[in-house]
């Protein structure tokens, strides 16, 4: 025969209100974290910046074209009689000896790569923040109905212990025992309903949104995992995408010292300018262009016109020492990312081997906890029974409670480290593209 329930009211049963908005799938989270994700709008420029002095970097070996006009009149001496020159000319410029400028186009499109993968490491980063985030959401609120369950059970027990008090089988000293464990559960109660907020609050801001963002109780944990294994593929450690970006961002540094030693190279550039001169007003004579005289005294305006070509070689020979001074600073740059590189090798490395060792070490922890559960409620159970009989006081009464409690939120926070160590080992070593 089943035991009547206790009926009990407390403003503190009533669950959390539901967050302003809900995610209705990791489908929708994904795309609400490529649109707004603060992380990656800031890495997808970084791409848009480096491609653009890309094209800078190519402009430096391509041939350049101005055109300029001129309007000029000689104020003294000449006076009223001075004339007015105007003139125009075009002039195309290519480099034709620019090994720096060659190179640094190598540079630049390496410097595009590198941006390139910071994009899909920062990608792989916001979606282990995100799908964090997500699994604390779950918990907290598994947590949330636990410790409900908790405080209704303490409820319940003071309730029964005040009647018992009423017929004269209990005393005061069981009520405030009773009381205090209803403090402590309503307590524990308080706390995990602000880790509930703040989840809610640390999942909008890893989406880019403002205010709280939750999730139904429908979503599926599992669902996660499985979405991102078919949008992530997994890589061998060395090929993830922070250490390839560290291992380009190497070769970029090695490009700069090689940069800073083609600055001794000389430079060469072949020039050729088409200009027109008009002189027009006062005495013109004896005013000329190439093709004869541009006017008379009578004040008549004839164009001219020349056209020139002009090759130029610098040779570099000293700039007070401020070329040896980049080979120094671009030396010290290769040696501190070859050391960087050898960091990221390591940590990645070092994280691939945790998270897929922390699964098994989650597994065991939940078995563990189930089992602790098990005997919390077999001991809570058999407490009770005790109690009745009067062979045991309240004070073990509210501790089999208090234990019981505890191990149903320890069992709710172990279940879901397993599915979030699951998505951490799955993006350990994952390129999200």
């Amino acid at each position: 025969m089943t035991p009547q329930r206790i009926e009990v009211n407390d403003p503190a049963l009533a669950p959390v209100p539901p967050a302003a908005r809900t995610l209705a799938s990791w489908n929708e989270a994904r795309a609400i974290i490529e649109q707004r994700s603060v992380d990656l709008v800031v890495a997808v420029q970084e791409v848009a910046r480096a491609e653009g002095s890309a094209r800078r970097a190519l402009a430096q070996a391509l041939p350049n074209l101005d055109a300029s006009g001129e309007l000029s009149r000689l104020l003294a001496p000449g006076g009223a009689d001075a004339p007015t020159r105007a003139g125009a000319s075009i002039t195309l410029r290519q480099p034709i000896l620019a090994p720096r400028a060659w190179y640094g186009i190598g540079t630049a499109d390496l410097a595009v790569e590198v941006a390139k993968l910071s994009l899909e490491d920062r990608r792989r980063f916001t979606l282990v923040a995100v799908a964090d985030a997500v699994v604390s959401i779950v918990t907290t609120e598994r947590l949330s109905e636990v410790n409900r369950v908790g405080l209704r059970s303490a409820l319940e027990l003071l309730e029964l212990t005040r009647r018992r008090e009423r017929l004269g089988t209990g005393t005061k000293l069981d009520v405030v025992r009773a009381e205090q464990d209803v403090a402590l559960a309503r307590a524990t109660l308080v706390s995990g309903d602000e880790s509930l907020r703040r989840a809610r609050e640390a999942l909008g801001a890893a989406l880019g949104l403002k205010g709280e963002v939750g999730v139904p109780q429908e979503f599926s944990l599992n669902g996660i995992a499985a979405e991102l294994g078919s949008q992530c593929t997994q890589t061998r450690t060395d090929q993830r995408a922070d250490v390839r970006a560290a291992r380009a961002e190497l070769e970029l540094a090695e490009r700069g010292l090689t940069d800073a030693k083609l600055a001794f190279a000389p430079y060469a550039e072949v020039s050729s300018t088409l200009g027109t001169e008009t002189y027009f007003g006062g005495t013109t004579s004896g005013v000329g262009g190439v093709g004869g005289g541009v006017g008379d005294a009578g004040g008549a305006a004839r164009p001219g016109w020349s056209w020139s070509i002009r090759a130029v070689l610098t040779v570099p020979i000293w700039d007070g020492g401020a070329r040896y001074g980049d080979l120094r600073i671009n030396r010290a740059a290769v040696e501190q990312q070859r050391a960087r590189l050898g960091a990221a090798e390591r940590s990645a490395e070092l994280e691939s081997t945790q998270a897929v060792r922390s699964v098994e070490v989650a597994e065991q922890a939940r078995a563990v906890a189930e089992q602790s559960r098990d005997l919390a409620r077999e001991t809570a159970r058999l407490t009770q029974v005790a109690y009745e009989a009067g062979t045991v006081t309240s004070f073990d009464l509210v501790e089999s409670g208090r234990r019981q409690r505890q191990a149903e939120i320890d069992l709710a926070v172990r279940e879901f480290e397993v599915v979030k160590a699951k998505i951490s080992a799955l993006l350990a070593s994952a390129s999200c593209k």
